[in-house]
C-alpha cells in the first residue's frame, strides 16, 4: 500500500461513516452502488455518497460504471484495527 493511502486510512476514525463504508467495500468482491452500500451499513444514501466522494479523493476507493470498489484489501483493514488497538493499549 502506498504511503499516501496508508496515511489516508490511518486518518479515518473507527466510528465514522467513512470507515464503515470503506470497511464494507473492502470485504466485498464486486463493485457496489451507493444505495446498496447505504442499505448494508445503515446510513442515509446522501451520507454514503458524500463519504464515497471523500474516499475516492483520498485514493482509497475507485468509481467504476458498475459502482464503487475498494483499493484496499481486508488485510489492510485488519491492520488498521491492529494499529488502533495497539495505540489504545499504550495509552
Amino acid at each position: 500500500m502506498s504511503q499516501d493511502r496508508l496515511k489516508a486510512l490511518d486518518d479515518l476514525g473507527l466510528e465514522t461513516s467513512a470507515f464503515k463504508v470503506l470497511c464494507y467495500l473492502s470485504f466485498k468482491d464486486r463493485a457496489m452502488k451507493p444505495s446498496e452500500i447505504a442499505e448494508k451499513v445503515w446510513e442515509k444514501a446522501s451520507t454514503v455518497r458524500a463519504r464515497l466522494t471523500e474516499l475516492k479523493d483520498a485514493g482509497l476507493i475507485t468509481a467504476t460504471p458498475e459502482g464503487y470498489i475498494s483499493n484496499l484489501t481486508p488485510y489492510d483493514m485488519l491492520m488498521k484495527l491492529y494499529r488502533e488497538i495497539k495505540e489504545e493499549l499504550k495509552g
